[in-house]
């Protein structure tokens, strides 16, 4: 081998520190030696624990540790081999390891080892490996005790110590099966770090109750193969979680309608509340059924007047009737006194003159005239296909900040915007009309085309 007129200035003999903070500070060497040396200056960096703990997220069968190593004597121009081997530490079984060929190319005077490290076949077990430079390739050992890394090699879990206070409130009580679902669900070995503020020394309140939606969604997804083994709590309707719909509900729409969220918290409640681990087996036990018929007449009022407040919203959306359907709809029975709220173009909240036009046919806003008016369309249109605000035919033009005739046809006669109201009209006053006159609501006389 030629020798470079560079040289690496080494170190040759030192005394291992017995504390994992002390500095090593070792002697200067022979320049004409040919060596390597683990390049570590503390005890500690000595002595490594590799827990798999740590290492959740794709549950990978091995994990790399790298090593970090240097020459010592002259630079080389020719490559050289380092032997790397392992042995055994007394008292405990071996870490199964491996380590590739270690090869030095001219001028290379440091590089990192790549120790991968397999899971250890038994939890809460620690095994360990002495990594040591043999001395046997091209190169030597170059500093006394820099020569050997022990690796101490477990997969142990434990409960992290912010697991209190909102964190136990809204993701439960910690358990291992908890633990490395969040993590691969995150994709975050470290999830539970981002539920606490170590500068401000408390909980991520808004961080924790979006872990707890997104879990109880993925795991509430589908139908598994096998139960559910985590139990994170279904959170209560007050704390508006954004639950998508879970996959056993279909089965009990007939009972409970339509899937929200605020719905599923309150029924889940009114069942004495549980978790993602045994709510299918709640919602299918006989008094869960029971309780669905006996309040399946009060969810399916809550559904309408959810509806009509998604519909008051709507309107300034500038969303045409055609759309409302599809966006949120349920099907009323005429036979049935919804609780009901005025409709946005009655009110005219924004002044935009559609008002006035709903007053000169129907007169001021009251809850029972709504109500009787509704009937009325819906006996008319028929429930499959009646849109309780197709009553005011009105869309929001943003550009001019004021109303147009909605175009959509709806009702037998297909009728749309203006011709659709006055229609509406016809209808409603016709009934209104054959009520006993103490009964009748006050409609106004408006003479049509």
């Amino acid at each position: 081998m030629k020798k470079s007129i560079h040289y690496i200035i080494g170190l040759l003999c030192f005394t291992l520190a017995f504390t994992a903070c002390e500095k090593i500070e070792p002697d200067l060497f022979d320049k004409g030696a040919n060596g390597a040396y683990f390049d570590y200056e503390y005890a500690a960096d000595f002595d490594r624990t590799l827990n798999f703990s740590e290492y959740i997220v794709g549950n990978p069968d091995t994990v790399e540790v790298a090593l970090k190593v240097k020459l010592l004597g002259y630079l080389m121009d020719d490559e050289r081999t380092l032997a790397v081997k392992t042995k055994e530490i007394k008292g405990y079984e071996l870490a199964d390891v491996a380590i590739d060929k270690v090869v030095f190319s001219g001028k290379e005077y440091e590089k990192e080892i790549v120790v991968k490290v397999k899971r250890p076949a038994v939890e809460d077990q620690m095994y360990a490996v002495c990594i040591y430079l043999d001395g046997s390739g091209d190169l030597g050992t170059g500093i006394s005790g820099r020569n050997e890394v022990n690796l101490y090699v477990t997969e142990s879990y434990e409960q992290p110590a912010v697991w209190y206070s909102h964190i136990l409130t809204y993701l439960g009580g910690w358990s291992k099966e908890k633990h490395i679902f969040l993590a691969n669900h995150t994709g975050d070995n470290q999830f539970y770090t981002s539920l606490y503020d170590e500068e401000m020394g408390m909980h991520v309140f808004d961080a924790i109750v979006a872990l707890n939606v997104s879990a109880v969604n993925v795991l509430l997804a589908s139908e598994p193969e096998e139960p559910i083994a985590v139990d994170l709590p279904i959170l209560k309707e007050t704390e508006y979680p954004a639950y998508n719909e879970p996959y056993f509900w279909n089965a009990y729409e007939e009972q409970l309608g339509v899937f929200r969220a605020g719905k599923f918290c309150r029924f889940t409640t009114m069942l004495g509340g549980s978790n993602t681990r045994d709510i299918a087996a709640l919602f299918a036990s006989d008094a869960a059924v029971q309780k669905m018929e006996e309040e399946a007449g009060n969810f399916h009022k809550d559904d309408v007047l959810f509806m009509l407040n998604q519909y008051y919203e709507y309107a300034m959306a500038g969303t045409p009737l055609s759309q409302y359907k599809e966006l949120f709809w349920v099907e009323l029975q005429n036979n049935v006194n919804y609780t009901v709220r005025i409709p946005f173009w009655w009110e005219d909240p924004k002044g935009l003159g559609a008002g006035a036009i709903v007053k000169k046919y129907f007169g001021e806003y009251k809850d029972d005239k709504y109500q009787f008016m509704l009937k009325t369309m819906l006996k008319e249109d028929g429930s499959a296909d009646f849109v309780t605000e197709s009553l005011f035919p009105f869309v929001y033009d943003a550009v001019k900040n004021t109303f147009v005739w909605d175009n959509s046809p709806f009702g037998t006669k297909q009728l749309a915007g203006e011709e659709r109201l006055k229609e509406c009209y016809r209808l409603i006053k016709a009934a209104n009309d054959k009520r006993p006159p103490t009964r009748r609501f006050d409609i106004p006389e408006v003479a049509l085309d």
